[in-house]
């Protein structure tokens, strides 16, 4: 289990006061890394109550000590050797020799020393071979970066588009990749709800935080409400989230969580009133083959709610990657839409076009001022030749089944 591998690499790597931290949130333990691993596969109360502690703890410490913090794709942080490693193990033969003569070195050791103080070796790893890996090797690593946030990032989008729109709506409804669950557990205040997620760490997570949810807890229940709220609020955010009262004021109807990919969806056709699939077709690698499923599942008049990134987004990404040299692309971007080839994909599956919101807006100047520090300035160059005063970087789109 890649947990466990990674928590033995972790705390054999950390300072001891960072050890000491993480040690005292389960001062029983013999063996602290299988006991981490076995917290996170959980989905009983004194799991969640101990995985808030735990984000707590790492939020601080990212603020505080981020070379010592659990992080994901930063090359002067203790765990990128770990994910350098985990990659290198289930690469082809091929790819690592095409890595040994572009760096002209063979001991994986030395190998990363390289790409920890190389920007351009990393981003020539990420185009050349980090971008082909299969999706079974990226989703293990998913399970690692879901230890970052307690919430999974399409939170915002939920509460600011789709929240005030399942209020008046009944029927069943796919949570399609539903992370840490809180849009379902919202949801199934009005819906009987179905969640799939490939995230077996955030699954439990949800299944976790619905079984509080249906007992009442509100202590543990708050915390972790108030917990999404502070994530979002990171990200200089505002948007309206449910109480606990409203949360617990009165029966939900049932969530159905289950581990599995949404390309290959395991319910009957026409089974669904509604799709709910924010911040996920970008991440998958057919999404055209995601919306053949979600076309054979959802009723005719059934409506799907989706976030997608724009081309603006893209060029975004693109140029922070160079600028950073991330090297895996396991929670890149690697679809962009506008909304004319949005509609062109969904109408190939038998949708319309309901409704489309550009978000998520930058303006020109704080584009400008990124691309300036990206060592691809190609990447920009296009979008200069027309300023714009602002763009959005996302959409949100709603669609009917014809």
């Amino acid at each position: 289990m890649i947990l466990k591998q990674f928590f033995d690499y972790y705390f054999n790597n950390i300072d001891s006061d960072v050890l000491n931290i993480y040690s005292k949130l389960l001062p029983n333990a013999t063996d602290l890394s299988s006991a981490y691993a076995e917290m996170f596969s959980r989905n009983d109360e004194k799991s969640i109550s101990f995985l808030l502690d735990f984000h707590k703890v790492t939020t601080e410490l990212k603020q505080v000590w981020t070379e010592q913090a659990i992080l994901f794709n930063v090359s002067n942080n203790i765990c990128f050797p770990f994910y350098v490693k985990y990659i290198w193990e289930v690469m082809s033969q091929d790819d690592k020799k095409k890595v040994q003569y572009k760096l002209n070195c063979a001991n994986i050791d030395k190998i990363i020393d390289i790409f920890q103080h190389d920007v351009s070796l990393r981003n020539w790893f990420r185009e050349e071979i980090g971008s082909f890996l299969s999706q079974e090797e990226l989703f293990a690593l998913n399970e690692i970066i879901a230890l970052q946030n307690f919430s999974s990032g399409g939170e915002y989008s939920f509460l600011k588009f789709v929240y005030p729109k399942i209020k008046n709506l009944k029927g069943r409804v796919l949570d399609a990749g539903c992370g840490a669950g809180f849009a379902s557990i919202v949801m199934s205040q009005y819906l009987s709800v179905y969640s799939i997620d490939a995230c077996s760490t955030r699954l439990e997570r949800a299944r976790a935080l619905f079984k509080i949810m249906k007992k009442g807890e509100r202590k543990t229940f708050s915390k972790a409400i108030d917990l999404i709220a502070e994530e979002l609020g990171r990200l200089s955010v505002y948007c309206e989230i449910p109480t606990v009262n409203e949360l617990l004021s009165k029966e939900s109807y049932k969530v159905n969580f289950i581990q599995g990919s949404i390309e290959n969806l395991p319910y009957e056709n026409e089974f669904f009133d509604i799709v709910n699939c924010l911040d996920v077709l970008e991440h998958t690698y057919n999404p055209e083959k995601v919306l053949k499923e979600f076309s054979r599942v959802l009723k005719p008049g059934g409506k799907i709610f989706i976030t997608v990134p724009t081309r603006y987004g893209e060029v975004e990404q693109r140029i922070w990657e160079n600028i950073e040299g991330t090297m895996f692309p396991a929670m890149l971007h690697m679809h962009h839409f506008n909304p004319k080839a949005l509609n062109e994909i969904f109408e190939a599956k038998g949708f319309k076009e309901e409704q489309i919101i550009p978000f998520d807006f930058m303006n020109w100047n704080k584009f400008s001022e990124i691309a300036d520090k990206s060592p691809a300035k190609e990447l920009a160059d296009e979008l200069r030749v027309v300023p714009f005063d602002k763009v959005a970087l996302q959409i949100f789109a709603v669609y009917e089944k014809e």
